[in-house]
């Protein structure tokens, strides 16, 4: 294979990696998008709660990157920073706020099915 066609297929594969990423940073944006697997409209309690878990656990997780990535900016060239600052951070952010929506979602669908089922008892 000729070094121009080695370039050309590097160049293909960066753009399609370009896109993934550009899809999921997408995706993520969603605050409304379930996760594979979460049936938003369950009336079952205990799989309410177990969302609420698993929401839980992704807003630790992500606050804690989002803190790291922030203590460590200042640390970095000015380059980094600003590319961290631009892209990193804001992607972090964008997941937080989707997590803490579904999050929220689930607390208020809990105590919904609760009262639901104080009312048929």
């Amino acid at each position: 294979m000729s070094p121009k066609q080695n370039e050309k297929d590097e160049d293909e594969r960066t753009a399609s990696s370009r896109e993934e990423a550009a899809g999921a940073a997408w995706e993520g944006a969603d605050v409304e998008r379930p996760i594979r697997g979460e049936y938003p409209v369950s009336q079952s309690l205990a799989e309410a709660r177990r969302w609420i878990a698993v929401y839980r656990h992704l807003v630790g997780l992500e606050q804690e990157l989002f803190d790291m990535l922030a203590k460590m900016i200042p640390s970095m060239p000015a380059e980094a920073q600003r590319e961290a600052e631009a892209t990193n951070l804001p992607v972090l952010a964008s997941q937080l706020e989707r997590f803490r929506h579904r999050l929220d979602y689930w607390v208020a669908h809990e105590k919904e099915l609760q009262s639901r089922s104080k009312r048929g008892a």
